[in-house]
């Protein structure tokens, strides 16, 4: 198959040289691009700057900065209509300071005031971005939730629309154990209960098996 898949955080402009961004370092999506390569797949990775990349074996990769730049790579690949899914492993930001200030913001003021705006949901769109059937895959990250604030979020993400998979972690099981060994639980609707893997590799052989 041939497989879109993002990774890593974006970053929201505040000044020419400061910005708004996540803790996501890139590492979950630059596993799985190798670990898809080797299974037989084509993989084009799009990647957050900064974040974590594969190893030779992805031939395929483009930096993306802000969420809008996200989309707008995103809509330029997808709407060739060559890819057969999307893998939405990017930490995307759901807000940007409302307005870019030019140059740099001075630091002498004892405060500092931003206001806020949100950033589009990317992944209810992606379908209507290609020409031919797609495959969404979208990601939720919880914080230390319980099993009923997890399915909560789980379910919120099939809501929205334009997704078919959601592959679901919490930052505690990441923070508990090695990056690329934690459980991902994936879930095809929210009415039955989702599979679970230990590992980057499983997660790659589990959503897209040779």
């Amino acid at each position: 198959m041939n497989l879109l898949l993002t990774a890593g955080a974006t970053r929201e402009p505040i000044d020419a040289v400061r910005f708004l961004s996540n803790v996501s370092t890139g590492a979950t999506g630059a596993g799985l691009a190798a670990a898809l390569v080797a299974l037989g797949h084509t993989v084009t990775l799009l990647h957050g700057t900064g974040a974590a990349t594969p190893d030779a074996s992805v031939t395929d990769l483009e930096q993306f900065s802000s969420a809008a730049d996200l989309h707008a790579r995103l809509a330029r690949r997808l709407g060739a209509g060559t890819y057969d899914a999307v893998i939405m492993a990017a930490a995307v930001a759901d807000y940007r300071p409302e307005t870019l200030a030019p140059g740099k913001i001075s630091s002498a003021a004892p405060t500092l005031s931003l206001s806020l705006v949100r950033n589009p949901k990317l992944l209810p769109g992606l379908k209507a971005l290609s020409p031919r059937p797609l495959v969404v895959v979208g990601f939720k990250l919880t914080v230390h939730a319980d099993a009923a604030a997890r399915q909560s979020a789980v379910t919120a993400q099939f809501a929205a629309g334009g997704v078919d998979r959601v592959v679901h972690n919490d930052l505690a099981e990441i923070d508990a154990t090695a990056r690329t060994a934690h459980p991902f639980r994936i879930y095809h609707n929210t009415t039955t209960a989702p599979a679970t893997v230990a590992g980057v590799p499983a997660l790659a052989a589990a959503l897209f098996p040779r």
